[in-house]
């Protein structure tokens, strides 16, 4: 299949929010599912402040979103809390959020496809290191991270709406050498 990844644009939300919405539903029953809850997190209005930043992206396939995530610089409190390998300015640190395949086509590929469209993205702009939080149980999203490269940072508890207070594995993927990065292709 021909993936396209590229930024969301205005009129897409209720398309990417059903995306979200679908990946909910189909994975509600597998151990690996998302927290995520309608209603609560991501909202329309989430996707729509998202679009509107520029910083929604989706993965397209025979026209159909078949993957999804948010690309920006904030960095949520916990952050904060961990012994992160270096420290660069915060507008030098990209974040990925509800990065998302669909359950149906994981294992294509698409996972390490968006996260060479995403270390090429920050490359460009000039981030110096990638950040990420997942849940602990998401055992094949912390195997795809591991493998492209990206260090496993601890746990940190976190705060969401969506969760409340629990144990976030925290990731970072260092992009240039006075960060201390990898230089991985893959």
């Amino acid at each position: 299949m021909e993936l396209c990844i590229r930024k969301a644009g205005p009129g897409e939300e209720k398309r990417v929010l059903q995306f979200y919405h679908d990946l909910i539903d189909g994975m509600k029953d597998m151990p690996y599912r998302p927290a995520w809850q309608k209603g609560v997190y991501p909202t329309l209005e989430d996707i729509r402040r998202a679009v509107e930043e520029g910083a929604m992206h989706v993965a397209e396939g025979e026209g159909e979103i078949c993957a999804a995530f948010v690309l920006n610089h904030l960095q949520g409190e916990g952050y904060s809390l961990v012994a992160w390998a270096c420290e660069v300015p915060a507008e030098q640190v990209a974040v990925i959020h509800i990065l998302a395949t669909n359950p149906k086509m994981q294992g294509n590929g698409i996972g390490r496809k968006m996260l060479n469209y995403i270390r090429q993205a920050c490359t460009d702009r000039g981030d110096r290191v990638i950040r990420l939080d997942t849940l602990p149980w998401n055992v094949p999203g912390r195997t795809m991270y591991e493998r492209f490269g990206f260090a496993y940072r601890g746990e940190v508890e976190l705060d969401y709406a969506c969760t409340g207070k629990i144990p976030f594995s925290m990731y970072e993927y260092l992009l240039d050498q006075q960060a201390g990065g990898q230089g991985s292709a893959i």
